[in-house]
């Protein structure tokens, strides 16, 4: 439950922040962040840009710096220049001639603008162009109500059902007055370019709605006129621009939201083959071949700066507009359409990117986390960059990088106030009580560890000071603070040089378990070795003390293993990480049942058997702690296997065991002979001293029938 608690809110809170991002990317900051989108479209269109050869489909007739130089200034050049223009054009044999020149009536040589007017018409196959304005008040342009006066402009408009006509952009002036050299064409075309927010133009408005006509851009007009296109309708909610002719669908031109579709370009300045407009006027002189013209689109602009038609481009800031419309013309014939992942699909991709990062990250290590994020980020460019370069799909690349980094933010937020709250937890409750090393690991794998608590194994030591009252009474509070403290202090280390957890101190007692926070190693070997070592390092102690002429201590220790409750303990105000249960309480009785025998150390049965083979203990007894009504055995612990024991020690422990054996049977005699030899090998064994007294009452007071040997604790 817990496991899907975590994952729930990882996905959860990667979810809030695709959302969160698709709310600032679209309303909030939508400009902002819609610029910075473009740049990476930018990017995207300069590194699709390959080495290939002049495109000669489309042929531009410039006029140039060089023309400006040969002919004079193009303010005064003679209208006939451009009759000559397009009468050689058409005799050449071009298909198409795109005039993105916007002319107007020169009141100084009118009998020039009528021949133009009537070249224009022979040619049959030359489109002109018109420019759409804001009004201006100021300047006394109001908004217009209808085409200028003269204009044909049924013959040059489309319509759509207004719910669809609507979308695209509304104009209020139409600036073009030379209507004669209008309606003389085959077809006009608009030749405004409205760039993004930055000024870029990335896109083309197929359509302008004027005084709720249609108008086509020039390149797309010249494109539909050579596929014969005789209607068009605007898919609004798939976002795609239909093509008809005699009601048949020839193709869908898929745009954004208002029309406008996503120009592909085809390379840099001077990808598409320029003329000068000198050489074409002077092909005879020249030897120009008219044939290269032949079945060609030809279009005719400036690549001047003084002409004012110079654009910003996603790859350079000043590009001739004639070339955008040779570029919009090539994306059309090529049908090499760019497709921007829709609002809707976009927002899904989002909340993908959030649900996938948030599952990851709620429960991986911080340096993992990092890393996948940076690595997700640079994987998600390249193939979405792949994807733009061989499918000339765009994918954003700014809102998914930022709900990449705000699930990241979230999630490790959220894992600071809360796993960071529980891991301060673990380090105020345990850095007193355990070694460092047990702390680094509780903060690395936390989930070691239930606070709440847990029922497990572990093992219990009780230590405490023989007489300390008494020792107490005869010293200074100074000297006994003094004292008390080198004897925990030293006590206390070897407790954690076994990855024992001191549990609390109450005076001159001690209480630590070992198998608890966690667990490493025997937790039953590892008390026994801390109580061995603590008894040897408290009598080095006494050899020091004993030269001080400070009094000398002496500890006994009581060790027992079994399941008890592990956690937090206490009230609401108020609580400490601590072990409870009979298996608790049995190890606190152990400690003082050493009065009993004489030992130093005595272990219950559980520590006994999760210790195994890796301890050395004689039994001591059959014993009914205080509290308790069943009977346990008890153990002296003596020493560690791997240490070994001297003979004399195994030769006292075998003639304990061997006079505990005949005590059972109550053959007193037989019993005390061996407790004799015991005593005769260490005179101050204290079990054998014991059992030597015991031996003796109960042969002066034989117990009664049901004896079972079980000997009953009577005091703490």
């Amino acid at each position: 439950m817990k496991w899907l608690k975590k994952t729930l809110i990882g996905a959860g809170l990667g979810v809030f922040a695709a959302l969160l991002v698709w709310l600032i990317t679209r309303y909030t900051a939508h400009d902002l962040f819609y610029t910075y989108e473009a740049k990476t479209y930018d990017w995207r269109i300069k590194k699709k840009f390959e080495k290939r050869p002049t495109i000669d489909d489309i042929i531009i007739v410039d006029i140039d710096e060089r023309a400006n130089q040969k002919l004079g200034k193009y303010s005064q050049w003679p209208r006939k220049y451009h009759a000559q223009i397009v009468d050689f054009l058409h005799r050449a044999g071009a298909m198409a001639i795109g005039l993105d020149i916007l002319y107007d009536r020169d009141i100084w040589q009118p009998d020039q603008d009528r021949e133009f007017v009537r070249t224009v018409r022979e040619a049959g196959n030359v489109y002109t162009a018109i420019y759409f304005a804001k009004a201006d008040s100021d300047n006394w342009l109001p908004v217009m109500k209808s085409e200028p006066e003269g204009f044909e402009a049924e013959r040059f408009y489309y319509t759509m059902p207004l719910e669809n006509a609507s979308r695209f952009r509304r104009e209020e002036r139409m600036e073009s007055r030379f209507v004669e050299l209008l309606n003389a064409s085959r077809g006009v075309g608009h030749v405004n370019f409205n760039g993004d927010i930055d000024g870029i133009v990335r896109r083309i408005h197929l359509f302008t709605n004027f005084n709720h006509h249609l108008y086509p851009t020039l390149g797309f007009k010249i494109f539909m006129d050579a596929l014969g296109v005789d209607s068009v309708l605007f898919d609004v909610r798939n976002q795609v621009m239909n093509l008809y002719r005699e009601n048949e669908r020839l193709m869908g031109i898929p745009t954004d939201e208002y029309g406008n579709m996503y120009i592909n370009w085809a390379g840099p300045f001077k990808t598409f083959r320029y003329i000068s407009f000198y050489d074409v006027l002077k092909a005879e002189e020249r030897n120009l071949p008219p044939e290269i013209f032949k079945n060609k689109i030809v279009l005719l602009g400036t690549s001047l700066a003084g002409l004012y038609d110079l654009r910003n481009v996603p790859f350079q800031r000043a590009f001739p507009g004639v070339e955008i419309h040779a570029n919009i013309i090539y994306t059309l014939i090529n049908q090499n359409f760019i497709t921007k992942m829709n609002e809707k699909s976009t927002l899904l991709l989002l909340i993908l990117i959030g649900v996938v990062l948030g599952l990851i990250l709620i429960r991986t290590k911080p340096l993992f986390s990092v890393a996948f994020s940076i690595v997700l980020g640079f994987l998600y460019v390249i193939v979405v960059t792949i994807i733009f370069f061989e499918q000339n799909y765009w994918i954003e690349i700014i809102a998914p990088l930022m709900t990449i980094l705000l699930s990241f933010s979230l999630i490790y937020v959220y894992r600071y106030i809360t796993e960071e709250k529980d891991k301060r937890f673990i380090r105020s409750t345990f850095s007193h009580f355990v070694t460092k090393s047990v702390v680094d690991e509780l903060l690395a794998n936390p989930e070691k560890i239930k606070l709440g608590g847990e029922k497990k194994e572990c093992t219990v030591l009780f230590s405490d000071v023989a007489g300390f009252t008494t020792i107490s009474e005869q010293l200074e509070p100074e000297e006994l603070v003094q004292l008390l403290n080198e004897y925990l202090t030293e006590m206390t280390n070897i407790v954690f040089k076994y990855d024992g957890m001191l549990d609390k101190y109450e005076g001159d007692a001690i209480m630590a378990v070992f198998g608890a926070p966690i667990e490493r190693g025997n937790h039953a070997y590892q008390a026994c070795a801390t109580a061995l070592e603590m008894q040897e390092k408290l009598s080095a102690m006494r050899e020091v003390w004993k030269r001080q002429n400070r009094p000398e201590l002496y500890m006994r220790i009581g060790i027992n293993t079994g399941p008890m409750v592990v956690g937090n303990m206490g009230s609401e105000s108020r609580f400490d990480y601590t072990v409870m249960g009979d298996a608790v309480n049995l190890g606190a009785r152990l400690e003082p049942a050493n009065k009993i025998y004489g030992t130093n150390i005595m272990i219950g049965e559980g520590t006994v058997k999760k210790a195994g083979d890796t301890i050395i203990v004689r039994p001591l007894d059959l014993l009914r702690v205080k509290g308790k009504t069943e009977p346990v055995w008890v153990y002296e612990l003596v020493g560690l296997s791997e240490k070994g024991l001297s003979d004399d020690m195994l030769r006292v422990i075998d003639l304990f065991k061997k006079g505990l054996n005949h005590y059972l049977k109550r053959d007193w005699d037989s019993a005390i002979n061996y407790f004799m030899q015991a005593l005769a090998i260490r005179e101050n064994d204290g079990p054998s001293q014991c059992y030597l007294e015991r031996c003796n009452f109960f042969k002066e007071n034989p117990p009664a029938e049901d004896w079972d040997g079980v000997y009953t604790q009577t005091t703490k």
